[in-house]
């Protein structure tokens, strides 16, 4: 009889121990999976300028070399945009301003007023097109080249850069 019993309580404590630990192993696979689902290690999306005047949003890099993002002037006054660089260069020091813009003409932004971006060209720290490959990320600066609208014609080229973090996607042909 005592024999009986002790293999009846043998049986029952090992499978309070498989239960116990089996649903400790099924919580760690569903956290694990949930971990590659989210990804929290991939840097997240954005964009930041260096000084205060301009904020932007949604950076978006195609697999093109074309970034797509909004802009909005919070400075106290109008401003008129000449020019805007992309760059994979994370250098502090601005690129030649050669009186042209990439992707855009001359355009006046009023204060608060917010510019989506029709896409501007990236370029890599040699000065060659940037064509990262889909689903890789970037990293890199926007340069915005302009001046006040009180500001007179023989004043400086004002310049501004922001880091642009964002995750390539395929451009559509």
């Amino acid at each position: 009889m005592i024999g009986k019993l002790n293999k009846k309580m043998r049986g029952q404590a090992a499978m309070e121990y498989l239960m116990t630990y089996g649903w400790a192993l099924l919580v760690i696979v569903v956290v694990i999976a949930i971990l590659l689902v989210i990804n929290p290690l991939q840097p997240p999306a954005g964009c930041r300028f260096d000084q205060m005047g301009f904020t932007c949003s949604d950076p978006l890099l195609g697999s093109n070399g074309l970034l797509y993002l909004k802009v909005t002037n919070g400075n106290n006054n109008n401003v008129e945009i000449y020019g805007m660089n992309c760059t994979s260069d994370k250098s502090p020091k601005p690129p030649a301003f050669n009186g042209t813009t990439t992707g855009s003409r001359v355009t006046s932004l009023q204060r608060q007023e917010t510019l989506e971006l029709p896409g501007i060209q990236c370029y890599d720290a040699k000065g060659a097109k940037l064509v990262p490959a889909a689903g890789s990320d970037f990293s890199g600066k926007l340069w915005i080249f302009y001046k006040n609208e009180e500001d007179g014609a023989s004043y400086p080229m004002r310049s501004i850069s922001a880091n642009v973090v964002s995750k390539v996607v395929a451009a559509s042909p």
